[in-house]
This record gives structure tokens, sequence and C-alpha cells, in this order.
């Protein structure tokens, strides 16, 4: 390497080799570096995952009640659902798209011409050798690459997609003891004022407060439980979340452009569509659970509200000021804790990606 490279870059080869990417560097250690670096991420997302579902065994034994395990069970139905709906789109269209190479090839079986047609690739990449001449080569390792980080990205979505359905099922559960507390609470009281106007009955209607009183503080125990596990779910795909949307609006203003260019090659424009819709489905998938515990966190104040807390001790009230107080923020999801996730900033996102291709097409 020349003398001039090696002292204007050797800062930068200092950072370079530490992740296995500086050109001299022999192949042992560009092997070896990125594989520590890349187990070591995948370390900590596991062991956080692993405590995820550890805190979700335990919301199974935690929350008995017969209403509660109902709706759970609901949820979680809906969560597996979800799964493999968004699996079954994702492989399919991944078979779609990987079908574009050989389609060439089947013309030139079924519908033969003069002369072979040319050959197609799933990634128009300039490499450094004639591609043509290692046609499958080229074409395998795409296919690996395309197959490699597809199944990563369904194994994250789909894992996101039912972990955060597990949050919508507590606070469900949750939000559906208040009312039936409610219910109770104002059956109590009609019985008392109907059966019990002549000569009251303290006894029972203190037995009834204490009961309550003890839901209640139940209840008040499973929602904070509910809000840490929330919390967990966020700062486990805050990054991953992050770097998504970032590079969903850069990858999807650039397709744009590159659709723009390919306004008369309408097979390749096709493509480039497909792929810009695709990212704009992955990050409405993105938004969707934030907007989902958002709005099933934000029903908890709502339901303790309209709780009939003029008919309660004053103890059980100032139990509900608590949960009031909790419940008063609704629980979110973030994306580096910029961005919320959301189905008012998707729009906001898509309105912006449209702002940078339209500046973008405006330099062509």
């Amino acid at each position: 390497m020349h003398a001039a490279v090696k002292y204007y870059y050797n800062i930068n080869k200092i950072f370079m080799s530490n992740l296995g990417i500086w050109p001299e560097q022999s192949v042992f250690m560009k092997i070896v570096l990125p594989t520590i670096i890349t187990s070591f991420f995948f370390c900590i997302a596991f062991l956080e995952v692993e405590h995820l579902l550890s805190l979700i065994d335990y919301h199974w034994h935690v929350f008995t009640h017969a209403l509660e395990m109902k709706i759970m069970h609901e949820y979680a139905l809906v969560g597996r659902k979800m799964t493999i709906s968004y699996a079954v789109i994702i492989y399919s269209l991944m078979s779609l798209y990987m079908l574009i190479p050989v389609t060439p090839k089947l013309m030139d079986i079924f519908l033969p011409l003069n002369q072979s047609r040319p050959y197609k690739y799933l990634f128009d990449v300039d490499y450094s050798f004639d591609r043509e001449v290692y046609y499958y080569p080229v074409l395998i390792y795409s296919y690996l690459t395309t197959v490699m980080a597809v199944s990563v990205m369904v194994v994250t979505d789909t894992s996101y997609l039912s972990l955060a359905q597990h949050a919508c099922g507590l606070f469900a559960a949750i939000g559906c003891r208040l009312e039936s507390l409610t219910s109770e609470v104002n059956f109590n009281r009609t019985s008392y004022h109907i059966k019990y106007t002549k000569v009251p009955n303290n006894e029972r209607n203190s037995a009834n407060e204490d009961k309550i009183y003890r839901e209640l503080i139940l209840l008040l125990w499973k929602h904070q439980l509910t809000i840490e596990y929330v919390n967990l779910l966020e700062s486990l795909y805050e990054i991953y979340s992050f770097s998504m949307i970032f590079i969903h609006i850069i990858v999807m203003s650039l397709l744009g452009v590159q659709i723009m260019s390919l306004i008369d090659r309408k097979e390749e424009m096709i493509r480039y569509v497909s792929i810009g819709i695709g990212g704009f489905f992955h990050l409405l998938v993105l938004s969707y659970p934030g907007q989902e515990i958002m709005d099933h966190s934000a029903d908890i104040f709502h339901k303790a509200y309209n709780m009939i807390w003029y008919r309660m001790s004053r103890k059980t009230t100032k139990l509900l000021s608590v949960l009031l107080y909790r419940s008063f923020m609704p629980c979110i999801l973030t994306a580096g804790k910029m961005y919320v996730l959301s189905f008012q900033n998707y729009a906001s996102v898509m309105q912006g990606t449209f702002s940078y291709f339209t500046a973008l097409s405006s330099f062509k």
C-alpha cells in the first residue's frame, strides 16, 4: 500500500481494523472480528428476548382470573395469526422476487427466440469481475443473501408483533377487570339501598369495600408489571426500529428517483415500484404495535376514570388516583428515543419520503 495512504488514513486504519474491514488485514481477522462483533450483539438481543419470554410465562401465572385468562388467550391467538400471516406474505413476495433471474431461462424453453435472452440479476450491482462469466455463482450468492436477510427480518418482526400483542392483552385484561369492578360497586350499592334502607348492614358494606380494595391493589400491581414489560420491549427494539426507519426513508427516496429514470422501461420500473411498496408495508408493520400499545394503555386511564369513585371508600379512591396518575401518559414504543411509533408518525414519514423524492427528482 502506498506510503501516503498509510500516513493519511492511519486513523481510519485503526477504526476499520477493529471491525475487520481493512484491506491489508489477514483473511482470518476479516472473518473472526466481524463474527465476534455480530455474535456479541446477537447475544445481547438473545438475553433480552429470553428475559421477555420469561416475563410472559410469569404473567400467565399471575393473571389467573377467568376473565383475564380469556382475554390473554384471545390476544395470544391474534398474535399467532399475525405471525403466520406476516411470514407467509413476506416469504411469498420473496419467492416471486427470486423468480426474476430465472424468467429468461424459462422463456427460452417455452418461447424460444433466435438468440438467448439477456441475463437478469436479483441485484443490479457492478462487481470487480465479469458477472456474466460467473453468472450462476453470483445468482447463488444473491439467493443465499436474500433468504438470510429476509429470514432475519421475519424472525425479528414476528417476534416484535407477538411480544407487543402480549402487552396489549395485559392492558386489555386489566381494563376488563376495572369494568367488572365498576359493575360490582354499582351492584353492591344498589342492592344495599334496596334491601337495607331501614337497617344498614355495615359489616356487609365493609366486606365489599375490602374486597374491591384488595382487587384494586392487585390490578395496580399488574399494571406496573405491564408497564415494566413494555419498557423492556421498547429498549430491545428501539435501535432496530430507528435503523429501519432511517434506511427506509433514504432507500425509498432513492427508489423514487430510480423509478423516474426508468419510466420508459416498464419491466425494471415495476420491480422498483414493488420494492417501494414493500418498504411502506414494512414501515406499517413497525408502526402498528406502537399504535396498539398506545391505545390499549390509554384505555386504562379512561376505564379507571369512569369507575364510580364517589361510591368507594376514601382509601380505595386514593388507590384509584395512583392508577390514574400512572396511566395518564400512555405507554409508547420509540425508535431511538426520538421517533414515536404510531400511525400519525407513519403518515409523516410517508409524507417526508415523498418530499425527499420530489427534492431529489428536481436535480435530475
